[in-house]
């Protein structure tokens, strides 16, 4: 199978070897699940508009595909530290605790390819090309990621396995939401990119 320019890019960068990107933060299907118009925790249109505004601002700002990995990870740890910023009002709190324990906490265990390709097509559509090329180039860069540790990584089991592809997905999915266009993301699940399961099933307390 023909390798598309972004897998290549990435390869370039050598992100299948060793341990290279962080690029997991479980919150991040969080992010999904509170921008629902049902949501048991709402973020507000301000907080919204606030990380697509951040999360727009660390894209444009992405380095060029020769860049150092230590420029990657720099570009990565902040997309994080902004989807972080916007939960960080409602941690803590009692409802966000209720959330955890629920059947409304999911966690994403395998992404859909064309579903997340379709979603980034959507972000194309209205985001600058850079932002959109970098945003593409990011998401790959974390499912390259994950596909490298489970094919080299050993696990205590198969829950500690799902747990850890969690967080890749997860932050793929809070990174693409923060860029759909105004209002798409009402109408976007954690179903959207793939398949969930409970918080609780992999041991998520927090």
């Amino acid at each position: 199978m023909k390798q598309s320019p972004v897998l290549l890019a990435c390869a370039v960068l050598g992100l299948s070897a060793g341990p290279a990107f962080a690029f997991k933060n479980i919150a991040g299907c969080d992010l999904v699940a509170f921008a629902a118009a049902d949501s048991p925790i709402a973020i507000g249109a301000e907080r919204w508009q606030s990380y697509r505004d951040q999360a727009a601002a660390i894209l444009a700002a992405a380095p060029g595909v020769d860049a150092s990995l230590a420029a990657w990870r720099t570009l990565a740890n902040e997309l994080i530290a902004a989807q972080n910023s916007v939960l960080a009002p409602e941690r803590g709190s009692d409802a966000y605790r209720d959330y955890l324990a629920s059947d409304r906490c999911l966690a994403l265990t395998k992404l859909n390819p064309g579903a997340v390709d379709g979603l980034l097509d959507a972000v194309a559509q209205t985001a600058p090309a850079p932002i959109a090329a970098a945003l593409q180039r990011v998401t790959q860069a974390a499912r390259m990621q994950i596909d490298a540790i489970e094919r080299s990584a050993r696990f205590r089991s198969g829950r500690d396995k799902t747990a850890m592809a969690a967080q890749y997905y997860c932050f793929v999915a809070g990174a693409i939401m923060g860029l759909l266009p105004p209002g798409r993301e009402q109408a976007v699940t954690l179903e959207s990119f793939g398949t969930t399961t409970l918080c609780r099933d992999i041991g998520r307390t927090g």
